[in-house]
């Protein structure tokens, strides 16, 4: 009878350390970098990208309407490029789990785009090359397209929300 109290109560002591430790550090598992804020993120970005003249609060680039909108989750959005041109989209995510069922929401609206997502933060890059510097850092391409097919051999990781993929496969 002991030993049978014993097993439950370590049960539910690894369950519950497996649900806390999952919801503090998504993406840890997966290896995705960790910004922590937008000098972080600009200096990770700056080691793989072209990232000059780094401006916050910009309406240009993509993602200026939704950065504006707390179901989003994101903390913080600037743009960054080359001569004056935007080529980097750079979101700090406060919320992971908003910034996930959001872009589901708005890829069921038609409206969905590809990220490049780290376990704190997004990018939008303009071209694909950016991207494949980038994808050297970590990141990995997070959407929600309906149709969106992972070729074998390709990783894909574990969200917080269903109907999306979390890949290191860049289609053309």
């Amino acid at each position: 009878m002991r030993l049978k109290r014993t097993a439950v109560v370590g049960a539910a002591l690894v369950a519950l350390v497996s649900v806390t430790g999952c919801a503090g550090a998504w993406g840890e598992d997966a290896g995705l970098p960790k910004a922590g804020d937008m000098a972080g993120l600009e200096k990770l970005v700056g080691r793989h990208a072209l990232c000059s003249d780094l401006r916050a609060g910009s309406d240009s680039g993509a993602m200026s309407r939704e950065s504006g909108d707390p179901a989003w989750g994101i903390e913080a959005r600037a743009v960054c490029g080359n001569d004056s041109r935007v080529t980097l989209t750079l979101l700090s995510v406060a919320d992971m789990e908003k910034f996930q069922q959001a872009n589901r929401k708005a890829a069921a609206e038609g409206a969905g785009g590809r990220f490049l997502l780290g376990q704190d933060f997004a990018l939008v890059a303009d071209d694909r090359m950016s991207a494949e510097e980038l994808k050297k850092s970590g990141v990995l391409l997070f959407t929600c397209e309906k149709d969106f097919a992972i070729p074998q051999g390709y990783r894909h990781e574990e969200l917080l929300v269903d109907g999306c993929a979390l890949t290191d496969y860049l289609p053309a």
